[in-house]
Formats: C-alpha cells, sequence, structure tokens
C-alpha cells in the first residue's frame, strides 16, 4: 500500500533529484557526508536518530590482539603495551570518530573502519594487556536515512514525508520538496 500511495513521487533539494542514501542504524545521531565522503550535501546533514537501540547490529565489539593491530595497521610504530599506542582523537557533528592517532600516525574513522573491519567509525577503544577491544554503536556509514530511525519515527506516528523531511531536509527545508511525476 505504501508503494502505490507513492509511486511516482520522487524527492528534489533545491530543484535537484537527490542522492537518498540510507544505512541500518546510527548511534543516536546521523553523520554529514562530508565526514565520511569529503564532500559537503546540504541535505545529508548531521541529525539526532532515535528509536535504533532494537537493530541487531546497534552495538558490537571487534576485539585484537597486538599483533593483529600491528599486522593490521602497518604503517603505525606499535611497540611497547597497547595502551601506549593512543594519541589524540577528534569526533566528528555525528559522534563519529574523525580522525585517531595509533602509533604516532593520524588515521581517519573510515580509514580505520575499513581497515579493522568495524560497523561504523563510531567507536571507543579500549586496552587491556596485550588486548584492544574497539566498541561501536552503529551500523553503516550513517550517512541520510537511518532505516531503524524511521521506522521508530514511522511508529510514533510521524509520516513519511516527515521522516524524509527529517533526514534529509538539510538546514534549508523550504528547498526539499517531494515532487509527484
Amino acid at each position: 500500500a505504501a508503494v502505490e500511495a507513492t509511486r511516482d513521487e520522487a524527492l528534489f533539494y533545491d530543484g535537484a533529484l537527490i542522492d537518498a542514501t540510507y544505512f541500518s542504524c546510527s548511534s543516536g545521531k546521523t553523520e554529514a557526508a562530508v565526514a565520511v565522503w569529503g564532500t559537503d550535501v546540504p541535505y545529508l546533514q548531521s541529525v539526532e536518530s532515535f528509536g535504533e537501540e532494537s537493530a541487531l547490529r546497534y552495538e558490537s565489539e571487534v576485539v585484537c590482539t597486538a599483533a593483529q593491530l600491528r599486522e593490521k595497521l602497518s604503517g603505525a610504530e606499535l611497540v611497547g603495551a597497547p595502551e601506549g599506542w593512543f594519541g589524540a582523537v577528534s569526533y566528528t557533528d555525528g559522534g563519529g570518530v574523525a580522525s585517531m592517532e595509533i602509533g604516532g600516525k593520524a588515521y581517519s574513522g573510515t580509514e580505520l573502519r575499513s581497515l579493522l573491519g568495524l560497523n561504523s567509525t563510531c567507536f571507543t577503544v579500549f586496552c587491556a594487556g596485550d588486548t584492544v577491544t574497539f566498541s561501536v554503536c552503529g551500523y553503516g556509514h550513517r550517512v541520510g536515512m537511518s532505516q531503524y530511525g524511521a521506522i521508530g519515527m514511522a511508529q510514533d506516528g510521524y509520516t513519511y514525508d516527515q521522516i524524509l523531511l527529517h533526514y534529509y531536509g538539510g538546514y534549508d527545508h523550504s528547498k526539499f520538496k517531494i515532487v509527484t511525476k
């Protein structure tokens, strides 16, 4: 019924068809496109996203031994105990890791997500002896619409156009339109 009710509708921002990116679940806040892909997109900004805690992959962990981490991060100087490897960390507006210094080398959050097989860039690091644990929240790139967040909004009574405006409206809602063909 939902498909039939919205047949021939499309999302436009400032007169152009949008790139309607989506992902499974965030950590309570989505990411801006610039934080993940390096390109600022006015309708892909960081917004709050609630009701995702029931998602299957909302929380996860990646556990590495010191030897495994040395192999995965071959460009870093990983000598001594793991707790001494981690330096400065900066965060995005969406709460993901923007950059993290490991073994004297700066890595972007997206680079670490890829190298370490993390479910998202929203993570914290814990060291215990020879083991490093990456505690991750969210699943996916976290840019655009959260599928679990959208379900939560729908269950709370929001309409499809309100949900789309929330996730894709950007800062200037007057430039966002749902157009029927």
